[in-house]
């Protein structure tokens, strides 16, 4: 199961909010650029990062942060918050050179940019955030509840051509109290998308338990407070043994 750290951007600070809740907002660096070379220390394989100004604006106010983070940390960065317009999205992928984005709220708001972003840019680099809570789709920063649920819009991301989906809870974002297990299995099951699993992810127990959906489809993870917080076995370890120094730029993953 691939894991996929996760930094949380607003201000231009490594955060992590909790339960979806803007004013409950853990701190943790004030250089992403510092996390992002810290995950590429530890052998992530990507990296996903979240532009929380841009999910509540729908700006791009974290722009120069991120492409620090993409010019010099060398590894696959996935990006989701404030992808609402085409014209973002390219420069994005041409400019700022990401991977892959993630789309949230476009996916109600603007569901022609969905059509659009896939036949520009196929399936492979375009995943949709399934972000729930009580069952049902929240936007705009996780501020605003739909009356779509999660299954319901993950069923129509599909027959637009999505493959991939992001779920997660929004409540137990940032609680290390565990993830949506059954709402994780739910839409594996009926979807037959492919899943990454988010929100509230605990520590090495909640893994083992993700990976046993991975027959469902579920085959990664995304997570930020419990590597932050060495939760791991030999995490801790690792960050001793392997000091990062900030001011050397690591090579770029061939």
């Amino acid at each position: 199961m691939l894991v996929i750290p996760v930094i949380d951007i607003k201000n231009g600070k490594s955060v992590r909010m909790v339960k979806g809740l803007e004013d409950k907002t853990v701190f943790y660096s004030e250089s992403p650029l510092s996390m992002a070379r810290l995950f590429r220390k530890e052998n992530a394989k990507c990296i996903h990062i979240t532009d929380l100004d841009g999910a509540f604006s729908g700006d791009m106010i974290n722009y120069n942060t991120i492409k620090e983070i993409v010019d010099k940390v060398g590894v696959p960065i996935q990006l989701g918050g404030g992808i609402r317009s085409f014209e973002i999205a390219k420069r994005l992928f041409d400019d700022l050179g990401v991977y892959r984005l993630v789309l949230g709220t476009a996916v109600v708001e603007k569901i022609d940019l969905v059509e659009k972003l896939l036949a520009e840019y196929s399936h492979s680099k375009i995943v949709v955030s399934i972000d729930v809570r009580d069952g049902y789709f929240v936007k705009t920063g996780w501020t605003e509840k739909t009356d779509i649920r999660g299954v319901e819009l993950a069923l129509i991301m599909k027959s637009m051509g999505i493959k991939r989906i992001i779920y997660q809870d929004v409540s137990r974002v940032g609680t290390l109290a565990g993830p949506d297990f059954e709402g994780l299995k739910e839409i594996a099951e009926k979807t037959g998308l492919r899943v990454t699993a988010a929100g509230g992810i605990g520590g090495y127990p909640d893994l083992a338990k993700i990976q046993e959906l991975e027959p469902l489809g579920v085959d990664s993870v995304m997570m930020s407070r419990p590597i932050y917080e060495n939760r791991f076995p030999c995490q801790a370890i690792w960050r001793e043994a392997e000091k990062v120094d900030t001011s050397l730029e690591l090579p770029k993953v061939k």
